[in-house]
């Protein structure tokens, strides 16, 4: 497979690479960009931990995302109710084409002079 070229390199689908890829696609529409994620699946933290009752410890009205507002009237929401959250939020929003998984980044150079 050739080299690819993106404009903009998320690290990580949890919480913050999915709201950086929204907001990339909604504010920056000219520009290309990718999401890479170590794991098989979106979610960061909330995928990644398996413990029984793991739950947010902060309300999500105020963890959630400003243009999908939490609805559900649960304020500290289990870990569930949370990756679903993320999930509606990828798939509504056409994300998962920018996302990759099982892309483990071993080292990132940049260049100065050509601004890459």
């Amino acid at each position: 497979m050739g080299a690819e070229h993106f404009d903009v390199v998320v690290v990580g689908a949890g919480i913050s690479g999915i709201a950086a890829a929204h907001h990339l696609q909604t504010r920056c529409p000219n520009l290309s960009f990718l999401v890479l994620e170590r794991r098989a699946s979106f979610g960061g933290t909330w995928d990644l931990f398996k413990y029984p009752g793991i739950r947010s410890d902060s309300d999500m009205f105020t963890m959630g995302f400003e243009h999908r507002p939490w609805g559900s009237p649960k304020l500290i929401a289990p870990k569930e109710d949370i990756l679903a959250y993320l999930k509606k939020t990828i798939d509504d929003g056409g994300l998962a084409k920018h996302i990759r998984f099982h892309k483990n980044i071993v080292t990132a150079d940049w260049n100065t002079s050509q601004a890459r």
